[in-house]
This record gives structure tokens, sequence and C-alpha cells, in this order.
């Protein structure tokens, strides 16, 4: 794989992340709206209970739109140069998957071929981070192969 490719994963990636953002965005204004009573009506204790129904939801959808921007700056920020090790920024390939290391995300597909975000928190990282193409490393009682890597 090549700097190019690796950046139109990247892009994929951002792409992604942004679409999400936006869909946290809209629910975000669903909710804020929903949450809205006319001042002019007489409002029942069930227009009431919705609305602050609709507002704790509300709040909810704020903290998850601050994650989605918190993922995508985290995503921008990622180093996307060529890797000859497991690090963040590096796509790594074992047991017939491939991963973007240090980001949180779901499955998206890039020129046909599908990745899945890998978090650098998470403990498979533990085991894979540093190892290079073709090492080999122990993850849940079995043993893994590094058989891509950029």
């Amino acid at each position: 794989m090549d700097a190019d490719a690796k950046q139109r994963v990247k892009d994929a990636l951002i792409a992604q992340a942004e679409a999400g953002l936006r869909s946290s965005r809209a629910s975000v204004a669903e909710h804020d709206s929903a949450a809205m009573l006319d001042s002019d009506a007489a409002d029942s204790v069930d227009d009431l209970s919705q609305s602050g129904e609709a507002a704790d939801l509300g709040g909810l959808l704020d903290d998850v739109e601050a994650r989605q921007k918190r993922i995508l700056t985290h995503i921008k920020a990622l180093d996307s140069g060529i890797k000859t090790a497991v690090a963040p920024g590096a796509l790594v390939g074992f047991d017939g998957e491939r991963y973007v290391v240090g980001v949180v995300a779901e499955a998206f597909e890039c020129d046909g071929v599908t990745y899945e975000g890998l978090s650098s928190d998470s403990p498979i990282y533990a085991s894979l981070k540093g190892l290079g193409l073709g090492d080999t490393f122990s993850f849940g009682s079995r043993e893994h192969h590094v058989d891509f890597l950029a």
C-alpha cells in the first residue's frame, strides 16, 4: 500500500466520522425542538413530562455529539504516513481483518476493503504495539500473524 492509498483510507474514515457527527447534530436539533413548549398554550402534566424527557435525551445527545467531535479531531490528527511497526495511525491486518490503529470506529469500506478502528486503549493493541509485518502475537489464547502493515 502506498501513501495515496493510505490517505484514501483516512479520508474514508473521516467521511464516516463526519456523517456520524451530522447525524448526532440532527438528533440534537430534533430533540431540542421536542423539548420546547408553546408558551401561549396551557400545558398538561403529560406535555410537561414529555418535554422534560426530551430535554434529558437532548442532553445525552449533546454528549454524543461532543464525543463525535473529539473522535473526528483525533482521526484528523493521526499521522497517516506509512508505518513499519504497529502504532497509532498504522493500518494493520491479521486473521483476514484490517484495522486503523489508534481510533474508535465502526466498520467502513475503502477501495473494496473493510476496515475497523482499533483503539490504542484496547487490550489487543497492547499485544500488537511495536510489531512489524510478519510478526506473531498471542491474544485470547490464540496465536495471530501480522499479515498487513502500512
